[in-house]
């Protein structure tokens, strides 16, 4: 009586894996979850190229004076720490901007038709011997967890970290981009009018040699670096933690409950050799 409770159970588990497999409720969400993850990593990534830019017509820019045979001095100079930092800023944003990107390929490929026919084929020879009473090669069990594990691993850890940002890191987030985006306002500017006069560097240097006082620009600049490092920090920080360190996280996670399952005495499977 209890073999026949354990069958059923195990036809039963069987039969919400194929549905799974087919319905793939999970992978619509995660795939909107991720496409919203990409478009702020994708501004984010704009803010500082544009940034970038702004910080390197103010280094460019120099100030003649006539003492004697004359002389030029480039105040922006000071600013290049600041541009460094917005270079690395910049390179992190893209290894962002790939990881959301490569979740929706892996999305797509385990969401993918081929996979759900592989997997229903060997649920459906599981259940078949679990109904004649007979073992299954330990493989089986393997292949067939494994496989499932893997495909739901991807959406769930795209969920996940979405929901950890919305829940805990989401006001940084806005705050901090906020306050990049406002300090870019003539990048913005240039790359508005970049399409209609030549290039965005170029249409920069011409407003920035707009203004009178090049020195002033330049320690507006300088009162703003503070606050624009930490923003730069906060930003950097969240986008690590959501598609790097919570994916891995996630990642593991799935890889015990792979063991642990695998660790269990299903009906229909040979027991493991040691």
């Amino acid at each position: 009586m209890e073999s026949k409770q354990r069958k059923a159970a195990l036809l039963t588990v069987f039969a919400l894996v194929l549905a799974l497999v087919w319905w793939r409720p999970l992978q619509a969400t995660a795939q909107r979850s991720v496409e919203s993850g990409l478009q702020r990593a994708l501004v984010t990534f704009a803010s500082a190229r544009a940034l970038n830019g702004v910080l390197s017509v103010a280094k460019s820019a120099s100030v003649s004076f006539q003492i004697g045979a004359g002389a030029s001095v480039q105040p922006g100079a000071a600013l290049d720490p600041l541009d460094d930092l917005v270079e690395q800023f910049s390179s992190v944003m893209l290894v962002a901007t790939l990881s959301f990107a490569m979740q929706q390929v892996l999305i797509s490929v385990f969401s993918a038709w081929p996979l759900a026919v592989v997997l229903s084929a060997l649920f459906l020879a599981w259940a078949v011997l679990v109904l004649r009473e007979r073992r299954a090669p330990p493989w089986l069990a393997r292949l067939s967890v494994g496989l499932l594990v893997l495909s739901l691993s991807v959406p769930a850890a795209s969920l996940a970290s979405e929901l950890t940002y919305s829940l805990l890191m989401a006001r940084d987030y806005a705050a901090a981009q906020q306050q990049v985006s406002l300090s870019t306002p003539a990048a913005s500017e240039a790359q508005t009018a970049a399409q209609a006069d030549g290039g965005a560097l170029d249409k920069l240097r011409q407003l920035w040699s707009q203004t009178q006082d090049i020195g002033q620009q330049v320690q507006a600049l300088q009162a703003k670096a503070s606050g624009i490092v930490s923003h730069l920090i906060t930003l950097a920080a969240v986008f690590l933690i959501q598609t790097v360190v919570l994916p891995l996280l996630f990642f593991w996670g799935m890889m015990r409950l792979y063991r642990l399952l695998l660790g269990r005495t299903w009906p229909g499977r040979a027991p493991a050799v040691r």
